[in-house]
């Protein structure tokens, strides 16, 4: 029994050595600063449709929005990750997956964060703190899970969308079974 704590503890030492390795590492900056570029495509491009009126704004947000997909997936594809062993559009189609999870992840989170929020408020003494929290509550919320679906999102990338794949994933471990 003594081993089998043993194999969980170095298990674990294992994986937090190479989490850290992943998040403290050149691949994880590019990853942030191309997701950086993708953002400010979303804008300028939504901004440049909707405030000039040439499609309606819903529409205009999800071209900026399409777009910054377009922009995050090549700049991390031709200049961070250099798995070549699958398609350009099969890794396409992974990124497209993983950054649809993440979207899903984000509202989820950020929807929790919020009622959290709105649970612990009411509890905490006052304070110009809590004023502030008070007005910027959803905001500090979609903050706050924009950050955490990052982590995600790169994990996500960097294993499957610009790696074997998720498939190729799950036929390696289709043997292992947790207990």
């Amino acid at each position: 029994m003594l081993g089998g704590m043993a194999d969980v503890r170095e298990m674990s030492t294992s994986m937090w050595k190479k989490l850290c390795r992943a998040f403290w590492s050149p691949e994880f900056l590019r990853f942030l600063v191309f997701g950086g570029l993708a953002a400010l495509a979303n804008l300028a491009i939504g901004y440049i449709l909707y405030s000039n009126d040439l499609i309606p704004y819903f529409f205009a947000v999800f071209c900026g929005s399409a777009s910054g997909l377009l922009v995050n997936f090549l700049c991390n594809y031709y200049f961070n990750f250099h798995y070549r062993g699958r398609t350009l559009i099969r890794q396409f189609s992974t990124f497209f997956i993983v950054a649809g999870v993440g979207t899903l992840l984000n509202a989820l989170l950020a929807k929790i964060f919020l009622l959290l929020g709105l649970w612990l408020l009411p509890v905490l003494p006052a304070s110009a703190l809590t004023e502030l929290l008070t007005v910027h509550l959803e905001i500090g919320c979609h903050i706050l899970s924009i950050g955490v679906v990052t982590f995600y999102s790169f994990l996500g990338h960097k294993y499957f969308s610009f790696n074997e794949g998720i498939r190729a994933f799950w036929k390696k471990r289709r043997g292992f079974h947790a207990c």
